[in-house]
């Protein structure tokens, strides 16, 4: 498969996922709506920044979630735009933001960084993925919750072998049964 087809599949994946945990939320690639409603300063994060960078290469991954139903359906709740390093066998975290982090009573919140380490997980497994990186993570806050995951390192970039991502998961499903 190539990255494109391997992006499809873990979209495909992820939506399963999310249907199998009750979790009333559709996810799918970013489309110029989307695309739109980021850079329009809808986001904390630089996504027009993002999209220059990143957008149009090759090997990006991204995708969008959002609710399945209700007004705010079309809107995005959470973003993340990362891209795969064949040669290294790294999956990089570039973009990655929750449009509800104030909204408690919406599904996504608290697990927008969960949904986007499962999809690393599906994407990376299918890609041969060695390692993880998130790039500048927005700050010191975020970069202890990701180091709970896992990941080492500090607000240029944080990293974990791919199997560490492999077993947070893996506790994290047992322990949510």
């Amino acid at each position: 498969m190539n990255l494109e087809q391997i992006a499809t599949m873990t979209l495909n994946n992820l939506q399963m996922l999310l249907d199998n945990l009750n979790l009333p939320l559709a996810v799918g690639p970013i489309n110029d709506e989307d695309y739109q409603v980021l850079i329009s300063g809808y986001s904390e994060l630089e996504w027009e920044h993002g999209f220059s960078c990143y957008g149009n290469r090759g090997d990006k991954f991204e995708f969008c979630v959002k609710l399945l139903s209700g007004p705010l359906k079309n809107l995005p709740a959470g973003a993340a735009l990362c891209t795969y390093d064949q040669t290294n066998s790294v999956l990089e975290i570039h973009f990655i933001e929750s449009f509800v982090k104030d909204k408690l009573d919406h599904p996504l919140y608290g697990r927008m960084f969960l949904v986007t380490l499962w999809a690393a997980y599906l994407f990376g497994t299918a890609a041969g993925c060695d390692e993880v990186k998130i790039n500048e993570p927005i700050n010191e806050k975020v970069v202890q919750h990701y180091k709970k995951f896992g990941f080492e390192g500090d607000m240029n970039v944080l990293s974990a072998p791919f199997a560490n991502i492999t077993d947070v998961l893996k506790r994290y499903a047992i322990n949510n049964k």
